[in-house]
C-alpha cells in the first residue's frame, strides 16, 4: 500500500509518506551541511512522519473516515522507533542522539515540556505509546533499509557528540551546558519544521517555494554598490566627515579577522549603519556566509535603515519583517495553505525588529521556531544593543554565544553606549579583539558636539512648567526636540507647546510636530522626512515625541530636552542634537524631571532614573556623555537589577526564571529519580508560552492613512487566495499601528474597527488624525501643513 502524507486539493494527487520524508531530508541537509551536519537532519527527516504509515491515517487524509484533525498522533512513532533501534547498541553516544532526534520528531508540530509541572517525564510517556505502532514499525521497515538507518544513526551519533563537546568547551557549568543543549534542540527542530513545511508547500502548490540565491554574486554586487555610495562622500573634508570615513575604513579592515562576537563602538552620528554593513558585506565575501541580518529595537530605526540597506541589497534579495497582523494559527496536524506560506526568512538580506529576533529564539509559536536556523552562518548586526530589555539580558548573552560558537554566525553589537554584558553572571563571550574600530577615544573627541545639562529640580516640573521650559529653550536655540517617557506625556506637552506657540509673536512661531507610535510607520517616515527638509531650510521646528526617535534616527536639532531617564537613553537623545556639527559651538541637552509623568507600571525605567540621579548628582563625571560615564552607569544599574536579568516569571511561586525552564528545570525535575534526563528536562512549551520581549499586549490594526492603504484594506476584505493575502499583508505592514486592549475596546465601541475577511482588523475612515494618529474621536483627518 502507498501511504499518503498529503493530498493536493487542485488535482487530488497524493504525495506518499516515503516521497515526503526523503524530500524533506534533502532540504534539511541543505540547510545545515555547512555546519558539518549531514546525517542528523537526514535521519530526523526520514522518521518525522512515520506515524502516517497507517491505514487509519490513509483513510483520514483521503476523507474516507470519521477521524478529525488531531485525532491521530503521528509524531510519536518515529521517535519510538529510533529509540528502540538505539537500545540494541548499548552505546552512550547512540543513546543520547537517539533521544535527541526523538525529541525533535515529537516536537515538529509544537514544543513540549519534557518534564511537566507535576514532575512527570513527558518524553517517556510519548515514546511508550502503542497506537497502531506494530503496523507503523512494519511499514517503516518496508520503506527504509534497516542497515541504512543504522548507518545514519551511527553517523548522527558522531555529529551530535561533536556538538556536545563544543558546547562543553563553552561552559562546563551544568546549567549553561543544559541551556545550550536546549538551544541546539530548538535549532534542529527549526531545521525539521522548515524543511517539512517547505516541502509540503511545494507539493500542495505544485511549485517551488524555496528561494535560491547566488550569495557570492550578491555580496560582490552589494560591495560595489556600497563603495559607489561611499565615494559620494569623499569630497567632504570637514572633521566629522573625515572621521566617519576613518570609522568606515577600520570596519572594512576588521573584516579580515576571524570574528565571533564584537562591538562597534561609535559615537552617535558616526555612521555606524553603513560602517557595520560594509563590514558585513566584506566578511560575507571573505567567509562565504549565507546571510546578513540587521536587527533594530525600534520601528523608527528600522524604517530609516531598512530603506538604506534595501537600496544596496536590491528588492529581490531583501526581506523586511516586523509585524504579524494575523494571529498565527497553531493547528497540530495538516497545515492550511496560509500556514505553509508564512514568512520563513529565506532571503539573504533580512531587516527585522529585536522582537522578531528574540521570538525566533524563544517564542513558542511554531512559525517562530521555524525561523531560528536562519540565524546560522549569518552576520547579525544588532543595532542599539543597549535597548535589549532588562529581563532579557542574560537570555540575550547566552543566545548570542550560541549563535557565534555553535551556529557559525558573527554578531556585531552596535552602540555609542555599550552595556557591560560581558561582566554579568551569564557573560557575553566577546572576542579577545572585540572592538571593531580599535581605539575609539579619538572618534568620541572628534564627535563632541553636545553637553548634557541637568535641569532637575527637587519637586519636579508640572506639564505646564515643562512646556514653558521647553518653549524657552526653543526660543533660545531655534529648533527643539522634546523626548518624554510616555505617549500621554507627549500628547499633553504637544498641546501645551502648540498653545504657547499660537500666542507667540509671529517671528517666533515654529512648526509644532507630534510624533507617536499611534501613527503608522509610513506616516512617521514622512513626518521625519519633512522635519529633515525643514531643518535643511533653517525653518523653526519643535518636535514632541517619545523615545521612538532618540536612537539611530538621522535627524538633528539645535537643542534637546529629555525627560529623566537612564543615562544610555539620555546619551541617545543627545545624538539627535547638533548631529552633523552644523553648529560650531557645543549645544545643550537638558534633563528635566516631569512629576506628572505616570511611571507606576514602568519599574525598570524608575530604577534607571534612580541610577541616573546618582550619576548626575555625583559631581565627579565631568563629561556625562563619555564612555566611562556610561560604563559606571551600566555597572551600577545591572548590579542593582541583577535579580531581574534572567526573565523572572511572575506568579510561579518558585522563584522561576526562563533560563531555569530552558536548562535544568530544577523546580520540576528530580535529579535523584531520573539522572539520565538531567540535561534534557527543559520546559520548552511553558517557556515559549510565557515569553514576551515587551510587556505590551498590543494588536496590529491597518489604518487608512492614504489611498494605497485604502486600496489594501479593500483587497484584504475581498475574496483572495492565501498567497495574495500574504503578499498584501506584507505590504500593509507600513500602515499598521499596535493598539492596547483598552484603546482597542474604545475604538470598537466607537464603531471604528472593521474585521476583514482575511482575519486582519482595519480602522474605519475618520478615526485616524494627521497630527496624532489613531484616535477614538472621529474627525476630518486634516492634512499636516509644513
Amino acid at each position: 500500500m502507498k501511504y499518503k502524507a498529503h493530498i493536493r486539493e487542485s488535482d487530488r494527487k497524493a504525495q506518499t509518506v516515503e516521497e515526503h520524508c526523503k524530500e524533506v531530508a534533502i532540504i534539511a541537509e541543505q540547510y545545515v551541511k555547512k555546519l558539518g551536519l549531514k546525517y542528523l537532519p537526514k535521519l530526523q527527516a526520514y522518521l518525522h512522519d512515520a506515524g502516517k504509515l497507517t491505514s487509519d491515517f490513509n483513510s483520514y487524509i483521503s476523507g474516507e473516515s470519521e477521524f478529525r484533525r488531531g485525532d491521530i498522533d503521528h509524531c510519536f512513532a518515529g521517535a519510538r522507533f529510533i529509540c528502540e533501534l538505539a537500545d540494541g547498541y548499548n552505546d552512550k553516544d547512540i543513546y543520547l542522539v537517539s533521544r535527541f532526534i526523538a525529541r525533535t520528531i515529537i516536537s515538529h508540530h509544537g514544543l513540549h515540556d519534557w518534564v511537566n509541572e507535576c514532575g512527570e517525564d513527558y518524553f517517556s510517556y510519548r515514546v511508550s505509546k502503542a497506537d497502531r505502532y506494530d503496523e507503523i514499525r512494519q511499514n517503516i521497515n518496508d520503506i527504509f533499509d534497516e542497515s541504512e538507518l543504522r548507518h545514519l544513526l551511527e553517523k548522527s551519533a558522531d555529529e551530535y557528540s561533536k556538538v556536545r563537546k563544543k558546547i562543553r568547551a563553552i561552559s562546563p557549568i551544568p546549567e549553561i551546558f543544559a541551556f545550550y543543549l536546549g538551544m541546539f534542540e530548538r535549532f534542529m527542530e527549526s531545521v525539521l519544521i522548515d524543511a517539512d513545511r517547505t516541502n509540503s508547500a511545494d507539493f500542495m502548490s505544485d511549485s517551488k517555494t524555496q528561494k535560491e540565491f547566488d550569495t557570492a554574486a550578491l555580496w560582490d554586487n552589494m560591495h560595489t554598490r556600497l563603495e559607489h555610495k561611499l565615494k559620494a562622500f569623499e569630497h567632504k573634508t570637514d572633521p566629522i566627515s573625515v572621521q566617519r570615513r576613518s570609522i568606515s575604513d577600520r570596519c572594512a579592515e576588521f573584516a579580515k579577522n576571524d570574528v565571533g562576537v564584537c562591538r562597534l563602538i561609535v559615537p552617535t552620528g558616526g555612521g555606524k549603519t553603513l560602517s557595520s554593513l560594509r563590514f558585513a558585506i566584506d566578511y560575507c565575501k571573505a567567509n562565504n556566509m549565507d546571510k546578513i541580518i540587521y536587527v533594530a529595537p525600534f520601528m523608527s530605526i528600522l524604517e530609516q535603515n531598512g530603506d538604506e540597506i534595501r537600496s544596496i541589497a536590491g528588492d529581490e534579495n531583501f526581506l523586511e519583517h516586523h509585524s504579524n497582523i494575523i494571529n498565527e494559527i497553531t493547528a497540530k496536524e495538516e497545515l492550511s495553505e496560509y500556514e505553509l506560506r508564512t514568512e520563513k526568512w529565506d532571503s539573504p538580506v533580512i531587516v527585522t525588529t529585536m522582537v522578531q529576533f528574540f521570538n525566533s529564539l524563544f517564542l513558542g509559536k511554531t512559525s517562530s521556531v521555524r525561523r531560528m536556523h536562519r540565524l546560522s552562518r549569518a552576520v547579525i548586526i544588532i543595532d542599539e544593543v543597549q535597548s535589549v530589555p532588562l529581563k532579557c539580558v542574560n537570555l540575550f548573552n547566552l543566545a548570542v554565544n550560541f549563535l557565534a560558537k555553535i551556529c557559525g554566525s558573527t554578531v556585531v553589537l552596535c552602540s555609542a553606549t555599550q552595556p557591560v554584558f560581558d561582566k554579568l553572571k551569564y557573560p557575553l563571550l566577546l572576542d579577545t579583539k572585540s572592538s571593531m574600530t580599535g581605539d575609539y577615544s579619538q572618534d568620541f573627541e572628534r564627535f563632541r558636539r553636545t553637553r548634557l545639562v541637568s535641569a532637575i529640580t527637587k519637586s519636579g516640573y508640572t506639564y505646564d512648567e515643562s512646556a514653558h521650559f521647553c518653549y524657552d529653550k526653543y526660543l533660545e536655540s531655534g529648533s527643539l526636540l522634546v523626548v518624554v517617557n510616555t505617549k500621554k506625556s507627549a500628547a499633553a506637552l504637544y498641546e501645551l507647546i502648540k498653545s504657547k506657540n499660537e500666542t507667540a509673536a509671529e517671528s517666533d512661531k515654529a512648526v509644532i510636530i507630534h510624533l507617536s507610535t499611534n501613527m503608522c510607520p509610513q506616516h512617521r517616515r514622512e513626518i521625519i522626512a519633512s522635519i529633515r527638509n525643514m531643518r535643511k531650510e533653517k525653518r523653526r521646528v519643535v518636535c514632541v515625541t517619545t523615545q521612538l526617535i532618540e536612537a539611530g534616527v538621522d535627524i538633528s536639532f539645535d537643542c534637546v530636552v529629555r525627560s529623566l531617564v537612564g543615562m544610555d537613553n539620555a546619551a541617545q537623545a543627545a545624538g539627535r542634537c547638533n548631529r552633523n556639527g552644523e553648529n560650531a559651538s557645543i549645544c545643550p541637552v537638558y534633563i528635566i524631571n516631569i512629576r506628572e509623568e505616570n511611571l507606576s507600571k514602568m519599574t525598570e525605567l524608575k530604577s534607571a532614573q534612580s541610577v541616573s540621579r546618582l550619576i548626575l548628582d555625583n559631581g565627579k563625571f565631568t563629561d556625562l556623555l563619555s564612555v566611562d560615564t556610561m560604563t559606571a552607569y551600566y555597572s551600577k544599574f545591572y548590579n542593582e537589577q541583577k535579580e531581574n536579568l534572567s526573565y523572572n516569571i511572575d506568579n510561579s511561586g518558585k522563584n522561576e526564571t526562563l533560563i531555569n525552564l530552558l536548562s535544568l528545570n530544577k523546580n520540576r525535575y528530580n535529579l535523584k529519580r531520573k539522572p539520565e534526563i538531567r540535561f534534557c528536562a527543559q520546559a520548552f512549551q511553558t517557556a515559549g508560552s510565557v515569553f514576551k520581549i515587551i510587556d505590551e499586549n498590543t494588536e496590529d490594526i491597518i489604518v487608512p492613512y492614504n489611498s494605497e492603504a485604502d486600496e489594501l484594506i479593500l483587497k484584504l476584505n475581498s475574496d483572495i487566495t492565501p498567497r495574495e493575502t500574504a503578499e498584501l499583508l506584507r505590504t500593509a505592514q507600513k500602515y499598521t499601528v499596535g493598539v492596547y486592549p483598552n484603546l482597542k475596546q474604545a475604538l470598537d465601541e466607537a464603531g471604528a474597527l472593521i474585521k476583514l475577511k482575511c482575519g486582519a482588523i482595519a480602522l474605519n475612515d475618520g478615526f485616524y488624525d494627521a497630527s496624532t494618529g489613531v484616535s477614538v474621536k472621529r474627525g476630518e483627518q486634516p492634512a499636516l501643513i509644513f
